[in-house]
């Protein structure tokens, strides 16, 4: 079984809060990443919030500063978690990312995508009770 750490997108790409929602839609296309924590400011940046791919969709002002836009309810799990865990907070808050840690640091972003490319990986069985008629 693969694990959380064998999973996630590594190093993590972070913009700050004043990345423009253009420059940030540039740095996830460059990456082809899906979401990107905003970091504050400064030597002590903490990250603030987290910006998704689907919070830019419906954007029209490319020149906003991204901390109009970012989301600041952060999910986090630890690298060595299982990925059932990651997948039930997932879809107990409704999220499609977590931000991974390692020893109280963000070393990884794990995606929706992740968990359902490791299920599309495993072989598939004919479970004829699974059909109904």
């Amino acid at each position: 079984m693969k694990t959380i750490k064998q999973l996630m997108s590594s190093p993590v790409v972070m913009a700050t809060v004043e990345t423009t929602v253009q420059d940030l839609r540039k740095l996830m296309s460059q990456h082809d990443i899906g979401a990107v924590p905003i970091t504050d400011e400064g030597p002590d940046a903490g990250i603030m919030g987290i910006v998704t791919d689907s919070d830019l969709r419906n954007v029209k002002d490319s020149t906003l500063p991204v901390m109009s836009v970012m989301s600041t309810k952060l999910c986090y799990i630890n690298n060595d978690d299982s990925t059932a865990a990651a997948a039930n907070l997932m879809l107990k808050n409704g999220i499609h990312h977590l931000l991974v840690k390692e020893d109280n640091a963000v070393v990884g972003i794990l995606s929706s995508v992740d968990l359902l490319k490791l299920v599309a990986s495993k072989p598939i069985t004919f479970q004829p009770h699974l059909f109904f008629v």
